[in-house]
């Protein structure tokens, strides 16, 4: 072990035995995870490796009690098991032999059997013999069993397309897309086909060379003359549709493998994450079961109320509308005019979203150091939506209804945007200076009466991707987060900027912006003070309802710990509250949330738990605080309501490590005694006279719709 390395081991023992005597062995065991999982000891030259070597090495996890009550053994466990070379084998059989549940649940949280090579799995699988570990190991053989023939058709199909350029895979990918359009799909398939296009994509750029990335126009009128023209339009030679379609079905099987492999994927992630799966080995019956409905049925919930607090948005949206002076004026040409209205209204929506929940200003910036309006960055992708759904998306759909023929369908689509002058091929593609041309219409506004270019430009940064650098990063830093396809739907290649219709007019726009912000760029200059409007929105909207409030306050520093600033404090008649906020991306997948609730939630209660007590300290010695907060209470352990206020969804109501986690947006939806906007557009009664407040506002009251779930009662 490195010298670093057994410094880790150094503090992790000492963190455990210094709290031996206050709390249980399990707890003492946490606390010490605690400090590994938020990467403690820090250090220039720490690495994630040496700490990794210093827990393993740790005497602890010879305790057989203190690992089989601790709540996070398995979970910092699979932190180490990521590595092949940073725990030793026979401590591993220790482990197998004494706490072979939190071994197991720690293979699981890495997804270590995977990784069939790796040497530990070997070393495990050689040395454990009994019947409880053939199980697991056969279970874990099963689930990747069932992965091996989607790969076999996956490297077949990507072997047969390897000789199509970027550009030309694009080509096929764009035609087969609108398969999602015919009247009979499902209405999610173009989502789900968001998810096996984005695959393909990324793993075609971690194979491109310099050369896909030369586009002249010359070399675009080619590819698209060869791979497109002859699948849309009649006539061509017989050869070219030959090739043609053949690429076509490859593409079609790779499509269709990735889909059922990314299927798939999800119960191995069930298997991995969810602590209602379980696994059993029985001739004729599925490996993998749920002890319970309660996670599915959590999932259906978590999905109600986001539909739920959609509606919530644009119903504020509408009234905001309504309320300014757009509401009289026509948008865009008089046939246009309702379509842009929606869109405008959906910009105002997302935009209010943004600006009370995410922190956001008035004006984004970029990372060259020029800003836009948020407005005009929202209403640029909800126009560009209703743009390809109007001139790509319904017309494609009544040429299919007549003809029935998909490329059929295409052909006459695009014949009918040359006969216009526009471009109508199965995907679109311009220069950046006419992309701007395009923009600029969209950033009308009192300071630029006829739009800015230079906002237009802007916009356009924003939302593209530029497919030479992701190219790189894939290949240099593969485990960097990457854009998905409808985070960033303008791809640029070469000099060119490519868009799909696919995505363009069915995507989520607020969720592309969130996550392209919140996800894509998570080192922004601006993310600070986001963070600081966030905790300030949230204060005001408490003042609003007579709390007193104290933001940021830093109780003092004692020998045991430093707890750090405390995000909010809050009183009114003798009810205390503490917030530790947290702010996010929207999360689509059990696996995100999951990581969420381990990482971000974890570490946020562990906050919370330090901050609590020195809170309560300063509550009773503290007399500017008390004044400031006007409590007199004697015993503030009794008055308090600690809670995690998180601005994800997916975890409202819940607990993590014995604090609630209360989502913003329900916040917002109580102090604003807006329940009734939890509804539907159409059905929306002005005059509702129903409230969440009947005896009027108490923190009492406050308290319990915030913990007890009754905001969604009966509409959820």
């Amino acid at each position: 072990m490195t010298e670093n390395g057994e410094r880790c081991r150094r503090h992790y023992q000492s963190v455990d035995e210094r709290n031996h005597p206050a709390i249980s062995k399990g707890c003492a065991l946490d606390e010490s995870l605690h400090h590994f999982l938020d990467q403690r000891p820090a250090g220039k030259n720490q690495s994630a490796l040496e700490r990794a070597q210093g827990l393993a090495a740790a005497l602890f996890w010879f305790d057989a009690d203190a690992v089989a009550q601790s709540e996070l053994a398995s979970l910092a466990l699979s932190r180490v098991l990521h590595f092949d070379h940073a725990v030793s084998i026979d401590l591993l059989l220790h482990l197998a032999s004494h706490n072979p549940e939190t071994l197991q649940w720690a293979i699981r949280y890495s997804k270590l059997f995977e990784r069939t090579e790796s040497p530990l799995w070997l070393a495990l699988r050689a040395a454990l013999a009994g019947d409880e570990w053939q199980v697991f190991f056969g279970v874990c053989d099963r689930l990747l069993d069932r992965l091996r023939p989607f790969d076999e058709l996956i490297a077949l199909a990507e072997k047969q397309l390897k000789h199509l350029s970027l550009l030309e895979l694009f080509s096929y990918l764009s035609v087969l897309a609108y398969e999602a359009f015919a009247e009979d799909v499902p209405a999610d398939r173009s989502g789900q086909q968001w998810k096996v296009y984005n695959r393909i994509i990324l793993n075609k750029l971690r194979d491109c060379s310099e050369e896909d990335f030369r586009l002249s126009e010359s070399l675009l009128g080619q590819s698209l003359k060869r791979h497109l023209s002859p699948i849309i339009f009649p006539g061509s030679s017989n050869s070219d549709v030959v090739r043609c379609r053949q690429n076509l079905e490859s593409l079609a099987l790779l499509i269709g493998a990735t889909q059922e492999r990314i299927d798939y994927e999800d119960s191995i992630d069930w298997f991995c994450f969810d602590p209602e799966c379980r696994y059993q080995l029985k001739p004729g019956e599925s490996v993998i079961y749920s002890q319970s409905e309660a996670e599915t049925k959590r999932w259906q919930r978590t999905g109600r109320k986001s539909d739920l607090l959609w509606h919530y948005w644009v119903n504020r949206a509408v009234q905001a509308f309504v309320d300014s002076d757009m509401a009289e004026q026509s948008i865009g040409s008089p046939e246009n005019h309702e379509l842009n209205q929606l869109a405008y209204i959906k910009a105002v929506r997302s935009k209010l979203q943004l600006q009370q929940i995410y922190g956001l200003g008035d004006r984004v910036s970029l990372g060259d150091g020029s800003q836009v309006q948020l407005h005009h960055l929202l209403l640029a992708s909800e126009l560009t939506s209703v743009f390809f759904q109007k001139e790509f998306i319904q017309p494609f759909q009544s040429h299919l209804r007549e003809s029935g023929v998909l490329a059929q369908a295409l052909g006459r689509l695009a014949m009918n945007g040359m006969l216009s002058g526009e471009n109508r091929f199965p995907m679109t593609w311009s220069e950046e200076q006419e992309k701007i041309r395009r923009i600029t219409g969209w950033t009308v506004c009192e300071e630029h009466p006829k739009g800015s270019a230079g906002s237009a430009k802007a916009i356009l940064t924003f939302w593209t991707s530029d497919l030479k650098a992701l190219s790189q990063q894939l290949k240099q830093q593969p485990r960097t987060p990457a854009p998905r396809l409808y985070e960033q739907p303008f791809y640029k290649i070469g000099r060119y900027s490519f868009q799909f219709p696919l995505v363009g007019a069915k995507q989520n726009n607020l969720t592309a912006a969130i996550n392209k912000l919140r996800r894509v760029n998570t080192c922004r200059a601006d993310m600070q003070t986001e963070t600081q409007r966030v905790e300030l929105a949230l204060a005001e909207s408490l003042r609003q309802r007579g709390f007193s409030v104290e933001v940021g306050y830093r109780p003092l520093a004692t020998e045991v710990d430093d707890a750090g600033e405390v995000d909010l404090i809050c009183h009114q008649d003798g009810v205390l509250l503490l917030f530790e906020l947290k702010s996010g991306y929207i999360r689509s997948t059990t696996h995100e949330v999951w990581l969420h609730r381990t990482n971000t939630l974890r570490k946020a209660a562990w906050q919370l738990r330090r901050k609590q007590v020195a809170v309560l300290s300063a509550l009773m010695a503290d007399q500017d605080l008390r004044a400031r907060l006007g409590y007199h209470g004697l015993e503030p352990e009794t008055d308090m309501h600690a809670w995690i206020v998180d601005t994800s969804i997916e975890l409202d109501g819940q607990s993590v490590d014995g604090f609630r986690v209360v989502c913003r947006e329900a916040l917002e939806v109580i102090l604003r005694d807006e329940q009734h906007l939890l509804r539907p557009l159409d059905p929306l009664d002005e005059d509702d006279p129903r409230t969440l407040f009947p005896g009027g506002f108490t923190a009492d009251r406050f308290v319990d719709l915030a913990e007890s779930g009754e905001l969604w009662q009966d509409i959820c």
